[in-house]
């Protein structure tokens, strides 16, 4: 391979990244407010720097070669980085003693998440906190590109233990829920072969929840529902409130939101593995203070909420 004629500037990664992740030129080109043929040029350019192809074009858009792959894989852990010290040295020149980014899985915004950060504002008022929102795999990503600094997230199987430490927060079951005129809500002997005859609001198709709850109902013998697979709290309450579907919920949220009357959970629950509920950092990054006293404003949080959760 030719060696690199030239330096590579921040423009540069950030055009590859935007080029890699759109897969269309005529769209990273209004993303980036360029246009079409400015991009084409500044991509030749960058490849003539890299001595190499970063994309092939096809007529189906533009994807990495092994080359872009690499070269996206390394701009975004230095954009991250960068926009990272953009964020600590911002909050320093405040006053302020740093910045706390911390991820979650969508199901636990609400409650614990919601809490905790209250608590943690009163307890580090001069941490800059910011709060991303999302899927455990996406927010996976920007742990180890380090957009985050804490992932509080199902500490599953799939999480190496090599790579990534964690403090168990908590560790709960998948139940689910209705609405309180549901026609199950009444039916404390309700099994899943009752709850299968209604809608799910269930976890996103691919997911290994998903698929252990499809291998676990085809070994009972029942029927898999009807499912929207969805991560949104929101989402979850407006279709539990209006129709018939019922809601696959971790135990410790369904049991808040059960306390508020919101719904009610019921007795039946599909054969799933308890994941727990965890702070997790990557082993090669120490944690911050800042990191630990948002976990421990966790933990506060989920013992004072005393909630009572079926083995």
């Amino acid at each position: 391979m030719t060696p690199f004629r030239g330096k590579l500037r921040i423009r540069h990664l950030e055009i590859v990244l935007t080029v890699a992740e759109l897969g269309n030129l005529s769209k990273a080109a209004a993303q980036l407010h360029s246009t079409q043929s400015a991009l084409s040029r500044a991509i030749a350019e960058i490849e003539e720097l890299v001595g190499a192809r970063l994309f092939e074009r096809t007529a189906k858009g533009t994807t990495c070669t092994a080359l872009g792959v690499a070269m996206c894989r390394h701009a975004r852990q230095l954009l991250t980085g960068l926009r990272k010290a953009e964020t600590d040295l911002a909050a320093v020149s405040r006053g302020d003693e740093g910045s706390l980014t911390v991820g979650c899985f969508s199901m636990f915004a609400s409650w614990p998440m919601a809490e905790a950060a209250r608590a943690f504002r009163v307890a580090c008022p001069r941490i800059t906190l910011s709060i991303e929102i999302g899927t455990h795999e996406r927010l996976i990503e920007d742990l180890d590109a380090g957009a985050i600094d804490v992932l509080i997230s199902r500490f599953s199987s799939a999480v190496n233990p090599q790579i990534y430490r964690s403090i168990n927060l908590l560790n709960d079951p998948i139940v689910l829920a209705c609405a309180a005129d549901h026609p199950l809500a009444g039916a404390p002997e309700a099994t899943l072969a009752d709850c299968v005859a209604y809608p799910w609001i269930a976890a996103l198709p691919g997911s290994r929840i998903r698929g252990e709850l499809e291998l676990s109902l085809r070994q009972a013998g029942l029927p898999i529902p009807d499912m929207i697979g969805v991560l949104s709290l929101e989402f979850g309450r407006e279709m539990l409130l209006e129709g018939q579907y019922l809601w696959m919920l971790p135990g410790s949220v369904a049991a808040v939101r059960q306390a508020r009357g919101e719904l009610v959970v019921l007795p039946a629950r599909p054969a799933l593995r308890k994941s727990p509920l965890a702070a997790i950092w990557r082993r090669d990054r120490p944690s911050t203070r800042q990191a630990r006293a948002f976990a421990a404003q966790l933990e506060l949080a989920i013992a004072a909420d005393g909630i009572a959760l079926a083995a």
